[in-house]
């Protein structure tokens, strides 16, 4: 360990990802010439240990050199997008509890720099969100449903496979539906899927399927779309948002 942290402590960026059961978080070396190479490990948590679980981790717990950014993705079905004309930092509860998604006790977050198009509002944990911040005073929380707004093409379905929870993004001649859900089986996918896109006629549209798993999906899809890509990426978010930030 002690020969790897040498290695990786010359130019670090750190991206943890909190899912439904657990969090995982990517260590990368960013330093020129090392090819992007990163460090990767999945971690179990109970969200009262998590910022004492990353606080003891010898990859983030080294003073010299300073991480240089850190982000924090927060999947939750939870999640409103507001059109970003309209969307006022200052008014997100405001925004979840017109919706009916407000819960008290909990920290409302939100992002708007990752899509020309939606804003995000959502909720978290308030005991990890302030371990964290404690931790990660600059860190920037997104919602990994914007990774993909502005980019899916039109025709195109993409889901993005995170862990229990799908990031659906619908794009007909432009932004047609985006919505994080859960999916238990290829059936229930695509039931999202035909009932999201009824009006059009769900077989018109291309399908991208994106992460972990996407391989042992497209035989399962192929039979409904007449064109299935599967992109087999492991830790997708947390490579997404570093091109999404460069």
């Amino acid at each position: 360990m002690q020969e790897i942290t040498r290695h990786y402590l010359r130019n670090r960026e750190l991206s943890i990802q909190v899912g439904l059961n657990g969090f995982s978080f990517v260590v990368f070396d960013v330093s020129p010439g090392t090819g992007g190479e990163a460090i990767l490990r999945s971690v179990a948590y109970r969200e009262a240990d998590m910022a004492s679980i990353l606080a003891r981790e010898p990859m983030l717990t080294a003073a010299d050199p300073p991480l240089s950014r850190v982000f924090v993705g927060c999947s939750t079905d939870h999640v409103l997008l507001v059109p970003q004309p309209l969307f006022e930092p200052e008014r997100a509860e405001q925004y979840l509890t017109a919706a009916n998604m407000y819960v008290p006790g909990r920290t409302t977050l939100s992002n708007n720099l990752l899509s020309g198009q939606a804003a995000a509002v959502w909720q978290a944990d308030a005991g990890l969100v302030a371990g964290l911040l404690q931790l990660y005073p600059g860190a920037l929380f997104y919602h990994p449903l914007l990774l993909e707004i502005d980019a899916t093409p039109p025709n195109h379905v993409h889901a993005v496979l995170d862990g229990e929870l799908v990031h659906l993004t619908i794009c007909h001649a432009g932004l047609y539906a985006a919505e994080t859900l859960r999916a238990d089986t290829p059936e229930e996918l695509l039931y999202y899927i035909q009932k999201l896109v009824k009006h059009d006629g769900f077989t018109s549209y291309r399908l991208i399927l994106t992460g972990e798993g996407a391989e042992q999906l497209r035989g399962f899809f192929i039979r409904y779309f007449n064109e299935v890509e599967a992109r087999e990426i492991k830790f997708y978010n947390h490579q997404r948002i570093r091109e999404l930030c460069v």
